[in-house]
């Protein structure tokens, strides 16, 4: 596998650790869950919520287009492929659901004609993940965050968390 079809499934196994946390704050302040990480129904215990029970549950409770809908629904598949098909020998090779997941993806967000099929993936699932961290931010911003160990908070209404998350997590893929 070349070294972009690796970043972009990192970048995606990244993206997803974020909106699984984001899902799972949002849920714990809808249900509240004062220890998220330490509860059996959204931490990290075996009769937790998965990661696609989460992003069920948010779906069901955030007031999303139809669009928007598909979008996140894909982010799921095509993590949940590529978790299946982690040792696969290349991007496409991890796309083997029989939803078709990488063709609804460039349906999504077509591509260049000249660009051979991995490089339009690679794009397209950048796109994707680009847009579902933003819609999940978006949709499950909090006005405020406590600052541990600073009883101070920040307004992050004008911060892009989508956006940062993303160029963050580059830091840790180079």
């Amino acid at each position: 596998m070349e070294i972009s079809e690796v970043k972009v499934r990192n970048e995606f196994f990244v993206s997803a650790l974020f909106v699984e946390s984001t899902i799972t704050d949002y849920l714990s302040e809808k249900l509240n869950i004062t220890d998220s990480i330490n509860s059996e129904f959204l931490g990290n215990h075996n009769k937790a919520l998965s990661f696609s029970q989460k992003v069920d549950a948010l779906m069901d409770s955030v007031n999303f287009s139809i669009i928007d809908k598909s979008k996140i629904s894909v982010f799921r598949e095509i993590y949940l492929e590529f978790v299946e098909n982690k040792d696969a020998f290349t991007l496409e090779d991890s796309f083997t659901s029989s939803d078709s997941n990488d063709d609804f993806l460039l349906i999504l967000y077509p591509q260049n004609d000249y660009l051979p099929r991995e490089e339009k993936l690679i794009n397209a699932c950048y796109q994707l993940i680009g847009e579902v961290s933003e819609l999940v931010a978006d949709q499950t911003q909090k006005p405020e965050v406590k600052m541990p160990r600073r009883n101070r908070f920040f307004n992050i209404e004008n911060l892009k968390v989508g956006k940062f998350a993303m160029l963050f997590s580059f830091l840790f893929i180079s």
